[in-house]
């Protein structure tokens, strides 16, 4: 039998006893396109002089997946290379980056158990050399996640249904078009952890000793707090990462959502690839999903089966 070498970096497992690893050959995939944003923040998602589809996102109530999800590598291309966008015609990348791919192909899967939910996300590497900005972590993945609604319900976040994590991207962040403070990171407006208005937010990094972020985003970005990831690891064979998270479904800390049957959740991912910090990274577009439950004709939404 042919042997495989693996590559693996930034395990961590946390104390409470660890979960069996679920078979992962039974549990559905869904490929999806991280892509290059750029400086798009939420104001420029927003604003009907800059996007065209804002009547679609606020008259129709259209989640940016329903239009993007096919053309998404496309949008990625043009903002990397600091092409035009938009009904402004905006460069939403002032600084293009020539060696660098716009989008990168990527996929996910989840399942549960009566206790934790799995998340597995498996990337090709992009090409394209280091940005050198985080000297600890080459490769940093997050997932951000909402409180849940119930079918026929609406978001404590406005627009999250709609916009996913792009509900925490301004365009005074720092390394954004409109920063003014170098230290500022994602924030959600209005948001706050009392009536559940923040993103649940958990990250895996590569460095060798990193742990990873169990955190949330509210009126500002916390990085600590949360008890509820159970275990964070990833790997590198050949050109592909494999990163994997398991997470408590009752949470139980600072910043920490339920994850309860009945409810749709809306989630995204981010992905620093090659050293990369703040807005330069890969996201996906805004995705759901559900415990056990369908969701007839909604193609962005995932359907968490029990293993």
């Amino acid at each position: 039998m042919k042997k495989i070498a693996f590559a693996v970096m930034g395990v961590f497992v946390a104390g409470a006893a660890g979960a069996a690893e679920p078979d992962w050959s039974k549990v559905t995939e869904r490929k999806i396109k991280l892509f290059y944003p750029g400086q798009s923040g939420l104001e420029w998602i927003m604003n009907k002089a800059d996007h065209s589809a804002v009547p679609d996102i606020v008259d129709k109530k259209r989640a940016c997946s329903k239009c993007h999800e096919g053309d998404a590598n496309e949008v990625g291309d043009k903002i990397i290379k600091g092409s035009p966008a938009g009904n402004s015609k905006t460069q939403l990348e002032p600084k293009p980056i020539a060696d660098r791919a716009g989008w990168v192909p990527a996929s996910f899967k989840m399942t549960h158990d009566d206790q934790n939910l799995y998340v597995r996300v498996e990337w090709e590497q992009p090409k394209g050399g280091s940005f050198g900005m985080d000297k600890k972590n080459e490769v940093k993945l997050a997932m951000m996640f909402d409180g849940g609604f119930p079918d026929g319900g609406a978001p404590a976040i406005e627009l999250a249904e709609r916009a996913g994590c792009w509900v925490t991207c301004h365009n005074d962040l720092r390394s954004m078009k409109e920063a003014k403070d170098d230290k500022k990171t994602k924030y959600i407006k209005g948001g706050a952890l009392d009536g559940g208005k923040f993103m649940d937010l958990i990250q895996w990094r590569s460095g060798k000793g990193e742990k990873p972020v169990d955190g949330y985003i509210a009126d500002k970005r916390v990085m600590e707090g949360g008890k509820g990831l159970v275990k964070a690891e990833g790997k590198k064979d050949g050109n592909k990462w494999v990163v994997t998270f398991t997470r408590a479904l009752a949470g139980g800390g600072t910043g920490d959502h339920k994850i309860e049957p009945g409810k749709i959740y809306d989630f995204g991912f981010a992905l620093h690839d090659g050293g990369a910090e703040a807005r330069y990274h890969y996201v996906s577009l805004n995705y759901q999903f559900g415990l056990d439950k369908t969701v007839e004709g909604v193609k962005y939404y995932y359907n968490v089966v029990k293993q």
